[in-house]
């Protein structure tokens, strides 16, 4: 029967190396490079003072305050509304025009042409303010009804004319106008030359 063999490590060393440690290889080591810890470095305390504080408080708001301007610049402007006159507000006893559809916009017309009107007075409404439609009508055809006959003669007026009158609206009356037109127009067709006696 055969002895155990004795328990090792199984490895042989080798004969043609010595059994001490080579030294020719040098040792490495290992060695961890540590970096400072940041959390052990103490900051100085910082004091505020409050007059900054204040200062900064200010700076803001008024940097707020022209950006607020800034902004909404515009926002608050006055529209400013220009009122222009209509044409039929510019003539004048003789004149001699073309009608638009609201008898308000007007054509001048030489009267030796055919022409829808003539204008044969103009005369400016009474009262500061405001008086109404029915008032400036009454006024309107009283006072053309009394200087129709000024202008032309009255067989004429009678024979197939018509007399008509502008007055201002609310509108034009803010805009200061008061001028009262009136015009006589043929019922049978366009006239032709003037009507003037």
């Amino acid at each position: 029967m055969a002895a155990p063999a004795p328990l090792g490590t199984g490895a042989q060393p080798d004969p043609g190396k010595s059994a001490e440690p080579d030294t020719a290889a040098p040792l490495q080591e290992h060695t961890e490079l540590q970096e400072p810890a940041y959390d052990e470095i103490a900051e100085p305390e910082k004091h505020v003072s409050p007059i900054v504080v204040i200062v900064m408080i200010i700076a803001i708001l008024a940097v707020a305050t022209g950006l607020l301007a800034v902004v909404t610049h515009g926002f608050h402007t006055k529209t400013r509304v220009i009122y222009h006159v209509p044409a039929v507000f510019t003539l004048r006893p003789g004149d001699c025009f073309d009608s638009g559809p609201n008898d308000v916009s007007i054509t001048p017309r030489s009267c030796s042409t055919p022409h829808d009107a003539e204008v044969f007075a103009t005369f400016h409404a009474t009262g500061t303010t405001w008086p109404g439609d029915a008032i400036l009508q009454a006024q309107a055809s009283s006072g053309c009804g009394a200087r129709v006959s000024g202008y032309m003669s009255p067989v004429l007026a009678a024979n197939a004319l018509a007399q008509e009158y502008v007055y201002p609206d609310s509108v034009a009356w803010k805009a200061d106008i008061r001028t009262i037109v009136c015009d006589v127009r043929s019922l049978s067709g366009p006239l032709t030359g003037s009507v003037r006696k």
